[in-house]
């Protein structure tokens, strides 16, 4: 059977809701792999139920879910299945990418060395990194690892760790090329350098690889079997894109290629608005800030010790003040949650964005790996959690996600249900209205029947920048081809759009989010190349500049 299933989304990304047919578990059984089914908290009995109608309405393959209270699993489940096109159904024991939830246990890896005295949470950088630098001398002397962890160091979000196969010490040294967005704590700017560089920092005051002090400090106490710090951990080389943007060495990958592991496969969308499986992609040259694994079986258990003070099941897996200095407001943030109160204050912990639902404390964190769309979230005030993990892209930020959240809270909370459902889809809407616009503004705004400046040969070759790079642009046949340095590293093939302007569509990623970009080539008086815009991705010279 084919992998490739066709949704009703077209091309310009108009997502509609579609409709599968599943078969489900019945509740408090086994599955298959004899995976329990837990369901035990009565104002969650129909909970199985509505996430049946999310996962439908939302159009994703499958998803899993688990729900804490105090110190106990209250439910945990999967719905749908693993790859489109086959019949493996997930369940709670489903492992997934979780992309940017893994920043909170980058923090906690940091807080066990708070713990042991091996450092402190205003600690500056340079004090266990001598090398790092900044390009404003101030700042490298002056950014604390609180500064990293708390979004506030002004570190910018460059996307070219996720086009090159550069190593994490690699892409921490480039630091130093680029410009700060903002001035040292002045405001909230995202960035998962800035977890790469803290992730570097325990590696140095350990002498361990980061994922292995995860695993020793964090995972193991927690009982969390299953997780892992790297993809790689569960696939070989050839099976995961080496870079974020990347591709996989082996080309097509599906749950097929791991017949003893069980594993969801992500889904994006390719150019022509179809569900496609895309491989797992390694996030191991920021690997704090985004690379673990884990399944919801295993986020249970750390939604846990983050309501209870760091306890679980009676062992101390962090003092209690470090719990609360993570939970703690950094800086002020933007609300990432669609059904924040409004008018309330909001802020960024240390792997955490910290506002108010109904009144409540509400920590929570997404992650964006494509086609893995994660989340995990906490109301510490009633010792509740939950994690929802998904294997498909859409264009809403963890809506899915915060609309179940919304519902298990608002229930646990003893509040009256309100349709979090139809909001969250009006929200999404809108949000797809607008990329019409944006699509339609590119069409209005491309002039017809142009030609290039020079002959395509002269667009071809070698590019580079202090940053990033190389890459070569070459003809495959009549295609014109666009490839960084590196099996597996991005790529992508250009199509003309007018004058000097081409449309870069990649190989990897997910359509729905990064799957074209503009990319623009400048022509000197000498009527020869002497940039190029890749789009979001910086400017790059030929080489032979």
């Amino acid at each position: 059977m084919s992998n490739r299933t066709e949704l009703p989304i077209t091309a310009s990304g108009r997502l509609a809701v579609g409709v599968i047919l599943v078969v489900w578990a019945a509740v408090n059984v086994f599955s298959a792999d004899q995976t329990p089914v837990i369901d035990s908290e009565p104002r969650l009995s129909d909970l199985g139920q509505y996430i049946e109608s999310s996962l439908l309405e939302w159009d994703l393959p499958g998803l899993a879910v688990a729900v804490v209270l105090d110190d106990k699993v209250v439910f945990a489940r999967g719905f749908g299945i693993k790859e489109l096109g086959k019949d493996d159904p997930v369940d709670a024991k489903t492992l997934f990418q979780i992309g940017s939830t893994t920043k909170a246990f980058a923090a906690a890896t940091l807080g066990a060395l708070v713990d042991d005295g091996l450092l402190e949470w205003d600690d500056p950088v340079i004090t266990h990194l001598p090398w790092f630098t900044l390009k404003d001398p101030s700042v490298t002397r002056n950014v604390t690892i609180r500064d990293l962890l708390a979004h506030r160091s002004g570190m910018p979000a460059h996307a070219f760790p996720a086009l090159t196969l550069l190593n994490a010490k690699e892409v921490a040294e480039r630091a130093r090329m680029l410009d700060n967005q903002t001035p040292l704590r002045a405001e909230f700017r995202y960035s998962n350098q800035a977890y790469g560089i803290a992730g570097l920092i325990v590696e140095e005051v350990t002498g361990r690889d980061w994922g292995d002090w995860l695993k020793e400090r964090i995972l193991s106490p927690l009982q969390m079997s299953d997780s892992e710090g790297s993809p790689y951990n569960i696939w070989g080389d050839l099976y995961v894109a080496p870079a974020f943007l990347g591709t996989a060495p082996r080309g097509q990958v599906g749950i097929a290629d791991a017949p003893e592991m069980n594993v969801a496969m992500p889904h994006g969308v390719d150019r022509d608005g179809v569900r496609r499986v895309l491989p797992w992609q390694s996030y191991d040259n920021l690997q704090a800030a985004g690379s673990m694994v884990s399944n919801v079986m295993d986020m249970a258990n750390w939604l846990i010790m983050q309501v209870n003070a760091g306890d679980f099941e009676g062992v101390q897996v962090l003092n209690a003040s470090t719990v609360q200095e993570m939970h703690a407001p950094q800086i002020s943030s933007q609300s990432t949650f669609l059904f924040t109160d409004e008018g309330r204050p909001v802020s960024y912990g240390m792997g955490w964005t910290r506002e108010t639902f109904n009144g409540k404390t509400y920590l929570s964190h997404g992650g964006g790996i494509f086609g893995f769309p994660a989340y995990a979230a906490l109301l510490p005030e009633i010792k509740a959690g939950i994690v929802v993990l998904a294997n498909g892209s859409t264009w809403t930020p963890y809506y899915p996600h915060q609309e179940i959240t919304a519902r298990v809270f608002s229930r646990l909370l003893d509040l009256e249900d309100e349709d979090w459902k139809s909001r969250a889809m009006t929200q999404t809407k809108a949000i797809l209205e607008q990329v019409d616009q944006i699509f339609a503004a590119q069409d209005a705004a491309r002039a017809e029947n142009t030609e290039t400046t020079l002959p395509l040969s002269e667009y071809l070759g070698t590019y580079t920048s202090d940053v990033s790079g190389p890459f070569t642009i070459f003809m495959d046949g009549d295609r014109m081809r666009l490839q960084f340095e590196g099996v597996g590293a991005f790529s992508g093939e250009l199509e003309h759009w007018h004058h000097d302007e081409f449309r870069l569509f990649f190989d990897g990623g997910d359509g729905q989010a990064y799957g074209s970009s503009l990319v623009t080539f400048t022509v000197d008086t000498q009527e020869t190349v002497k940039q190029l815009e890749l789009g979001a991705f910086g400017v790059y010279r030929p080489a032979t500049q």
